[in-house]
């Protein structure tokens, strides 16, 4: 009897470690610092929000980095700098060192780090079984928006051509952990991931949940976090007040209260669209 006991209270003590081993996981991975930026410092700060380079860009100046073993965000930050924060397609003067010619860009790399470090997938998984249904998007940066008063679109909407909710399964863009999930009257059901290099992945309007994801959840690149609705727009549970879409954005930390800056998710979706994990829905 006294031996069962004994038993009893050494597998109490090992569960209760390890609880105690998540929560402190959980705890730290929340109380990171995230890297605050200076922006004060940088200017044309608007342009860069804008994030206006082509995904065809974005992919041949990767490319060339890895052909000349060159750090791919230094070169990034110097050729976008050094191109006024706009580019349409890439040209290369060999002769020309683009990340030793440009000043000033520790702010800027940082920037760009936080925005490309972190991206593994398109937000909506390739199907497993051959349909024919499909999403679009465009880009709709800065467009106006009128509910609750005149303001700006800070995102990329992704829309369900056949405007079915629960259709598409919404996964996560990079590895993280959920720092905000709920209800918000613009956003409705939202899920807003912080990854690791400090960005904010922001994914709104959804049908509802994946099964388990909460405040503080671990979260994958690829894992399956909501399904694409259109809720929002009212009190809590208001569905239906414009087509079924997901609002992805996009932001970096501006002070350690973690308001938001937002930059342009459209040529970000455009670079990575290829690049996704296959779901059976």
């Amino acid at each position: 009897m006294r031996n069962k006991i004994y038993r009893l209270i050494a597998i109490i003590f090992i569960i209760a470690f390890f609880n105690c081993m998540l929560l402190e996981n959980l705890y730290s991975i929340k109380k990171e610092r995230l890297p605050i930026i200076d922006f004060k410092s940088i200017e044309k700060i608007d342009k860069i929000a804008e994030f206006s380079v082509t995904d065809e860009s974005i992919n041949e100046i990767k490319s060339y980095c890895e052909q000349n073993k060159i750090d791919f965000i230094d070169f990034f930050t110097s050729y976008m700098k050094y191109n006024n924060y706009e580019v349409d397609s890439v040209s290369y003067d060999y002769d020309n060192k683009y990340y030793n010619n440009v000043d000033n860009t520790k702010e800027i790399k940082q920037i760009y780090k936080i925005i490309l470090s972190d991206i593994k997938y398109f937000p909506i998984p390739k199907n497993k079984k051959t349909n024919n249904h499909k999403y679009s998007y465009c880009n709709s940066w800065l467009a106006e928006r009128t509910y609750g008063g005149e303001r700006k679109h800070y995102g990329t909407d992704i829309i369900d051509c056949e405007d079915e909710r629960g259709y598409f399964p919404v996964v996560s863009m990079t590895d993280g952990y959920v720092q905000k999930i709920g209800w918000l009257e613009l956003g409705g059901w939202r899920v807003g991931i912080r990854a690791k290099h400090g960005g904010y992945f922001y994914y709104a309007h959804l049908d509802k949940y994946a099964k388990g994801i909460k405040e503080g959840s671990k979260i994958k690149a690829g894992e399956v976090i909501g399904y694409m609705g259109n809720s929002g727009y009212g009190k809590e549970g208001t569905c239906g007040k414009f087509v079924v879409h997901l609002h992805l954005g996009i932001s970096l930390p501006l002070n350690e209260q973690m308001d938001d800056f937002w930059i342009n998710p459209y040529w970000i979706l455009r670079y990575i669209e290829d690049s996704k994990v296959t779901k059976k829905y």
